[in-house]
């Protein structure tokens, strides 16, 4: 499970504890024709000795061809309850998340389509006001993006090779599913695609009709 968590301090970003904050599902699949799996929860674990606060959105997402996502907001396909949490320290919330539909998935139910949950941190303080010389505390802020996919039963991916030189390898997904790399069988000159880029792209995915574009690792 991947967590990308920071502390804003002075206008500047560091890494913090990823063990400090839990999603469950980080990636989560689900088929929007089946009833049973059209409504499912996150759980949210809050294991600092703080209050936290999060507001949950959804949003559409898309790759560009270096793997960067392309967000953009969805108020139409789900139904989040509740979409603002507060989370006493070392306890847990979990939000319901419902599949509403949309008209994309109308016009093509066969096609997987691709979100991002974001879960992002804003100012709450439940503690006694500081006293008039008390240092200023370090303010903490997080932000998760969950990946989460409307997949139906019937959609595939095809991954297949566009170019390749020295430097670079160009894959393109003419499937109506993510590719995910690492369990791809595509071959170059008897070596798989994943001992041939870099090891941090290994776990990466291409989308249905995407290409992408991924830089070898060093020989």
């Amino acid at each position: 499970m991947h967590k990308i968590l920071s502390i804003l301090l002075a206008g500047f970003f560091f890494i913090l504890n990823a063990e400090a904050l839990t999603v469950v599902p980080f990636v989560h699949s689900f088929d929007p024709e089946d009833t049973n799996e059209k409504t499912f929860q996150y759980y949210v674990e809050n294991k600092t000795d703080d209050f936290l606060a999060f507001e949950i959105s959804v949003f559409r997402r898309k790759l560009d061809k270096k793997g960067n996502d392309i967000l953009e907001k969805d108020t139409e396909s789900f139904m989040l309850r509740p979409s603002q949490i507060i989370i006493p320290p070392h306890s847990y919330r979990n939000v319901k998340v419902k599949w509403r539909g949309n008209e994309e998935f109308k016009k093509n139910p066969e096609k997987e389509q691709a979100f991002r949950v974001v879960m992002s941190q804003f100012p709450v303080n439940l503690k006694k006001k500081k006293e008039k010389n008390q240092q200023a505390a370090i303010q903490v802020v997080y932000e998760i993006k969950a990946s989460l996919y409307a997949t139906p039963k019937t959609a595939k991916p095809d991954l297949k090779i566009v170019s390749e030189n020295a430097k670079f390898i160009v894959l393109r997904n003419d499937g109506n599913r993510r590719a995910e790399l690492k369990k791809s069988d595509l071959v170059i000159r008897d070596k798989k695609i994943t001992d041939l880029i870099k090891p941090n792209d290994v776990d990466t995915v291409v989308m249905a009709n995407g290409t992408r574009i991924y830089e070898k690792k060093a020989k």
